[in-house]
């Protein structure tokens, strides 16, 4: 028995802005909950935006080039000290 907080994936595809085909491969790889009746799979809606919670948080990569980039910037126009140590440090955990 579905409820009115189950979505379909074609309903999920619409909300995430991606192809029903994306939205299979996160249910399959387990990133997105979701549950099977009859012939049909439903997502939660709490499921969906913890999804989107996940979805949107930059990652290790990002996060680290961000700070790269504005670290550049401050070099640059010469202002502040920059810890590239610290930098390198924190790259070299993202990526054992």
């Amino acid at each position: 028995m579905t409820t009115e907080e189950d979505l379909t994936l074609h309903q999920v595809a619409q909300e995430l802005d991606r192809s029903l085909e994306q939205v299979r491969c996160y249910v399959r790889g387990g990133k997105l909950p979701a549950r099977k009746l009859g012939m049909q799979c439903f997502v939660r809606r709490k499921d969906l935006d913890a999804f989107r919670g996940v979805e949107c948080k930059p990652s290790p990569q990002e996060d680290l080039m961000e700070r790269i980039r504005a670290n550049r910037e401050r070099i640059r126009a010469g202002v502040g000290p920059i810890d590239v140590v610290e930098l390198l440090e924190e790259s070299r955990r993202s990526h054992p």
